[in-house]
């Protein structure tokens, strides 16, 4: 409940701070008045469809999106102001800082010519502050006081990437031994074209920048088959965030049956790789990040202590996405890899995934208890 905590602490700091006025100008020449307008109550990140969907039963998914167009995008975050200069000088542009309330994640910086700015991929459940700098046509700047805002806690939080779809956080998922942490392990769809022999990157610039600077990615894992289906990973050997970051190809196949079973080679090392904290944060995907990514995606947070309903609710959530018309539903997970996971000695399925990954897969519980330890708090 920490982060909910967090919420309420700064959801009370906005209602109090709801017209801010500057009292912090870098220069105090500059008599610039501040407007910073703040927000009623916790901001919402998901799109009015996505909200819907989120309070309806999971399995009506059908009802709101079924994978044949792009859906998965979050709802921005608006900020807006009011900067008033007292003399001749006039505003040329504005530099936006945010910062969560208690410094767990990276500072986010913008530059805009706009009185307002839309800002994607913060976390759910976690308050931020926020304040601006005003630079002036003479060269001098004035800087509003800081002023405050918290998100909903409604998971799961998606991103927007440009170039990728199908883009989630495992964390911001409450659990009875804890919060899964944010910021640390992402699921994704392909940042190149699939089934072709010559390297095309999709993911844009943009996307890039997001997944460096925004995200901070260090290792991308790649699940695709190398050398079969006609060079399913399109031929690349190396990320296309930069030669900095770590790629692994774990190849999981995909038409022969269980993911689970068949990949058990790929399975634990994967475990090996999650377990690796110099690996963090990363993303894993396959080709449309839909079953052997969401296979992963179960396993993990299953592992952590998410409830069923959530996992569920998370594997649908893909339909959203852009995944070649070809939507999801739940026989895809329980006629494939959970059979295999219910059939493991355990009270709860959390125990069950621990089993199954100790006794089948072969993951070692120093593996299990490091990934623990990385994503709970």
């Amino acid at each position: 409940m920490r982060n909910y905590k967090k919420g309420i602490s700064v959801f009370c700091a906005a209602v109090c701070a709801l017209f801010v006025l500057c009292g912090c100008n870098v220069d105090k020449t500059v008599e610039c008045k501040w407007e910073l307008v703040d927000f009623d109550d916790s901001v919402s990140l998901h799109t009015a469809l996505q909200t819907e969907y989120l309070a309806d039963d999971y399995n009506n998914i059908a009802k709101y999106a079924k994978g044949d167009k792009e859906l998965s995008i979050p709802k921005p975050v608006q900020l807006s102001w009011v900067a008033e200069t007292k003399e001749q000088a006039t505003v040329v542009s504005y530099t936006v800082e945010i910062e969560d309330y208690y410094n767990e994640y990276k500072p986010l910086s913008f530059e805009t010519d706009e009185p307002s700015i839309d800002v994607y991929n913060l976390c759910v459940g976690t308050g931020y502050s926020w304040r601006v700098t005003a630079h002036l046509s003479d060269g001098r700047k004035s800087v509003s006081s800081r002023a405050y805002f918290m998100t909903e806690e409604l998971t799961p939080r998606n991103l927007y990437v440009d170039g990728i779809t199908n883009v989630r956080d495992l964390g911001g998922w409450e659990t009875p031994y804890g919060m899964v942490r944010q910021g640390l392990i992402y699921r994704c769809g392909r940042l190149n074209e699939s089934k072709r022999p010559d390297v095309v990157i999709e993911i844009t610039q943009d996307g890039i920048d997001t997944m460096r600077d925004t995200l901070g990615i260090k290792s991308e894992i790649d699940l695709r088959m190398p050398n079969t289906h006609n060079t399913e990973t399109g031929g690349i050997t190396s990320s296309p965030l930069g030669e900095d970051v770590n790629y692994y190809n774990v190849p999981l196949e995909w038409d022969q049956g269980n993911y689970l079973t068949y990949n058990l080679e790929s399975v634990k090392e994967f475990f090996s790789l999650a377990s690796d904290e110099s690996n963090y944060p990363f993303i894993f995907h396959c080709n449309i990040g839909t079953d052997r990514t969401g296979m992963f995606a179960f396993l993990i947070n299953g592992l952590l202590g998410v409830s069923e309903e959530d996992l569920y609710r998370d594997y649908l959530f893909s339909n959203f996405g852009n995944i070649e018309n070809n939507a999801r539903t739940l026989n895809n997970i329980k006629n494939n890899f959970l059979p295999t996971i219910n059939k493991c000695n355990g009270n709860t399925l959390r125990e069950k995934i621990e089993n199954c990954l100790l006794d089948i897969v072969g993951v070692s519980q120093d593996e299990i208890d490091s990934i623990k330890s990385i994503m709970l708090y």
